[in-house]
Formats: C-alpha cells, sequence, structure tokens
C-alpha cells in the first residue's frame, strides 16, 4: 500500500504567502521601473523612471550673430531634454534645427551650422571606418553640430547607429580644453551624433558613463607617474592608447550606465507635427520640469 504524504497546512499557508509575495514584488519592481514618455514642441521622448527621478525640458533661445556678449556661444534656438540622477544632472539630448525662418541669412547667422551638418552628414553616408587617425596615431575627431569648444582627446567604443528616425554615430569622449593630463574616467561620456532623415533636426546627446573595471578617479583627476609626477607628452599620448584598447575591450552592457540603456533612449525619440524651423520665433529659455 502507498502512503501518500501530504504537506502541513503551516507549509501550505506559508507557500502561499511567498508566491503572494513575488508576484506582489514583480509588479511593484515593474510599476517603479514603468518608461514614462514626455513631450514638447512636437518632439517626444520615453524613459527609465528607476534610471532617471527628474527631466527638465528647456525651449533654448537663440544666440545668433552679431552676438554682444559671446562671440563663440552662437547657436539656433534648441530643444534640450536634461536628465537628473537624484539632484545630479547625468545627460542631455539637444535637438538643433537646421533651417530657422525668423533669420534673413542662416549662414550668416550660425556661420557653423551648416559646415558642421554637412560634415556630419557626409560621415554619416559614406561610413568610413573608425576611428580615423592622424599620422601621429591620435584619434580624429567625430564632428558634432556644435562646437564644443574643446579637443576630443580619448576616443573609443566608435560606431555607426541606426535609428527610427534617422542615423547617427556613437562613441566614448573626453574633452580638454587644455594640456593637463586628465585620467581615462575622469571626465568620461558617451555621446551620439545624428541627423534626423525627414525633420531637418540635427540630434546632440551626451551622458556621463562610468566603468567598475577602470581604477578610482576623482573629476578632473589627473594621471600620475610611478614618482607622483604629471606624464610627459609622449607617455601621455601611449596611455591614452592603452586605455582606448582596454575600453574597446568591454561589453557595452558593463558600462554604468549601459551604452545599450543611452542608445535606446536616444532611439526612443519621436518627431511628430514638429516644426524646428519655427523654434527660432518662439522660445525664450521656458523649462518645464517633470518628477
Amino acid at each position: 500500500m502507498r502512503i501518500k504524504r501530504t504537506k502541513p497546512a503551516s507549509k501550505k499557508i506559508w507557500n502561499v504567502k511567498a508566491t503572494c509575495f513575488g508576484i506582489f514584488y514583480c509588479l511593484a519592481v515593474t510599476a517603479f521601473a514603468a518608461p514614462k514618455t514626455v513631450s514638447e514642441d512636437g518632439v517626444s521622448v520615453t524613459y527609465d523612471t528607476s534610471r532617471f527621478s527628474k527631466v527638465e525640458i528647456v525651449e533654448l533661445k537663440q544666440e545668433p550673430l552679431p552676438h554682444p556678449r559671446d562671440q563663440l556661444n552662437v547657436h539656433p534656438a534648441n530643444l534640450v531634454f536634461r536628465f537628473y540622477a537624484a539632484s545630479r544632472c547625468v545627460g542631455l539630448i539637444t535637438l538643433y534645427p537646421l533651417e530657422d525662418r525668423s533669420v534673413e541669412d542662416l549662414n550668416a547667422a550660425y556661420p557653423e551650422l551648416s559646415v558642421r551638418a554637412k560634415t556630419l552628414g557626409r560621415l554619416l553616408h559614406d561610413r568610413p571606418a573608425l576611428p580615423q587617425r592622424y599620422p601621429t596615431g591620435a584619434p580624429k575627431d567625430i564632428p558634432t553640430i556644435q562646437n564644443q569648444m574643446a579637443g576630443q582627446y580619448f576616443l573609443s567604443h566608435m560606431g555607426y547607429l541606426d535609428f527610427s528616425w534617422g542615423s547617427g554615430v556613437g562613441f566614448l569622449v573626453q574633452y580638454a580644453q587644455d594640456a593637463s593630463n586628465y585620467a581615462v574616467g575622469s571626465r568620461l561620456g558617451y555621446q551620439i551624433e545624428g541627423i534626423s532623415a525627414v525633420n531637418k533636426i540635427a540630434v546632440s546627446a551626451h551622458f556621463d558613463v562610468g566603468h567598475p573595471d577602470l581604477p578610482r578617479t576623482e573629476e578632473n583627476g589627473l594621471i600620475k607617474d610611478k614618482n607622483g609626477e604629471d606624464l610627459g607628452e609622449e607617455a601621455y599620448s601611449k596611455y591614452l592608447r592603452q586605455m582606448e584598447k582596454f575600453l574597446d575591450a568591454k561589453q557595452d552592457g558593463t558600462f554604468e550606465p549601459s551604452i545599450e540603456l543611452i542608445q535606446q533612449l536616444v532611439n526612443s525619440l519621436r518627431f511628430e507635427n514638429v516644426d524646428p524651423a519655427g523654434w527660432g520665433s518662439k522660445f525664450n529659455g521656458k523649462t518645464t520640469v517633470i518628477e
């Protein structure tokens, strides 16, 4: 005769409770990490609320030539999505119109805009192998829509990207305006430069990133030799090329935040009834905060 064993009632109750807790936990996590879509001026973007605590949408007014204060800070009216983790801005997506009906001569008002857009467009069309390098071995700068007023002294993880709205190029980068020996990781970011296929909008995104395998360093920290002295130019150049190879060997998903997440965020951009050529006449610096 076979004896059928039954679980004690208390154990059955515990199993039911555990199952209910598991379902509740999954629902809570799903709700907490629910995607959220925000929109302004015909442009929308969808982001992960568990990653970003706040988004600011800024209608940045135009600064054409002649500019009375800053001849370098010349740009058309643009739309900016700023992403925050707690109280810190960790990244932004900026949309630049490539037309502006509020100025008589686009090239006179924004002398670099058309040139930069053409250079970026040619790169995205021709898609030469990356990185392109100078005879010294240093990588050539990836073209950007806005003048960064700094050099790209470190580049890695470069690649062409196809989005639902157009195409772009993504790359790890650090910028410098001086000859200081900044450690790779002290100001590292992942950047995407792209152009919309139909809306005559340029997309520029930049997010702070890190990697667990990088030596810890303070923001704007410098790299030193074994004696605690600054590296010479030749040694620093060698260090940068070594770090490029080091990070190129790392998978996109191992960065923090992951490169894939940033690419997905930029890919979520949607343009509906957008009139970028009219931004110049109506943008006045308004900021909308979404929490």
